[in-house]
């Protein structure tokens, strides 16, 4: 691909020197530095955050901002950081992903070590599920854990214990889900994916806010604490990383907040995941298409969000 990242001349002045007024800038990445590259462009040119009526974050624009079109690999925000903490009993110690249990030599991430890692997670999320919100499900953690732990993660048997266990399917863990939201949905026009994505954000913002959903931050936990576990040996594995940080190191609610108004008001348009950014005639001019909806934008610049954050890092 022969797009241009721009990262290099709008540093380290990004109001300056970057896009005017209107101009279509495809943003790619949408992890937790996020925030901090789109606030030279909206923030920085003059617009400012303020409260409705209702006491609702909007953004009033100044008419100098560029249109920002955000995608992603998996097509979301990165879920914003949770200030309340567990309820329950303290969450066990890993035990189907423990050094011991891992295969001693090279192993495929996803096919052999991956289900170990998962069957943890699901441990310590249903661990906390039940002992803090014993109203919500139909057992006690005691018939619980044998059970679970007698069978494959992701095995027939798991899941049907799963379903007699906890009766309410947003209380259950889809791990495949969380890490795809977008999977399998295509929309008609790209206004059913900002509606979706909208509402996505505001469910996601007020679920990581409701402390009844404690299970979230117990699996949170246990995410960062496989990660580490495997940092530095063979297992290690980037995909883990990504989806740590996608599910465990967001950014403050309040970022999000911000990010849904800036969509409210048309500053930021979201494209969704699996996108393709390809030249299209004119000097400085991409078409970008996506899985989620029909058809293609035209862009005239591309900011790649991990180049922008380590360029500020380095300013600093």
């Amino acid at each position: 691909m022969n797009a241009v990242t721009v990262a290099d001349r709008l540093m380290p002045d990004l109001t300056a020197g970057g896009p005017p007024a209107g101009l279509p800038v495809l943003v790619r990445g949408m992890g937790p530095g996020l925030a901090g590259v789109l606030a030279p462009f909206t923030e920085g040119r003059g617009g400012r955050f303020s409260r409705d009526r209702r006491g609702e974050v909007v953004y009033l624009p100044s008419g100098g901002e560029p249109v920002l079109y955000l995608g992603s690999a998996r097509g979301v925000p990165c879920h914003p950081a949770i200030a309340y903490r567990p309820s329950g009993a303290p969450a066990p110690e890993p035990r189907f992903a423990a050094p011991e249990a891992l295969p001693r030599g090279p192993a495929h991430f996803r096919r052999e070590v991956w289900p170990l890692v998962a069957k943890d997670l699901g441990y310590a999320y249903y661990h906390e599920l039940i002992t803090a919100h014993p109203g919500r499900v139909r057992t006690t953690w005691e018939d619980f854990a044998p059970a679970y732990a007698a069978e494959e993660w992701g095995s027939r048997a798991v899941r049907a214990l799963i379903r007699r266990a906890v009766p309410r399917f947003a209380d259950r863990l889809d791990l495949d889900r969380l890490d795809r939201p977008l999977a399998g949905i295509r929309f008609g026009d790209r206004a059913g994916l900002q509606r979706w994505t909208r509402g996505y954000l505001h469910a996601d913002l007020a679920r990581r806010a409701d402390p009844s959903f404690s299970a979230d931050l117990a699996l949170a936990r246990a995410l960062r604490r496989a990660r580490d576990g495997l940092a530095g040996t063979r297992h290690a594995d980037p995909w883990l990383d990504g989806l740590t940080r996608f599910l465990a190191e967001g950014p403050p609610a309040a970022e999000l907040v911000e990010l849904g108004a800036l969509a409210a008001a048309g500053i930021v348009v979201f494209l969704g995941g699996d996108l393709q950014v390809r030249p299209h005639g004119r000097e400085e001019v991409w078409r970008v298409s996506g899985s989620a909806w029909p058809g293609a934008v035209e862009v005239h610049a591309v900011l790649d969000t991990r180049d922008i954050v380590d360029k500020q890092e380095e300013y600093r």
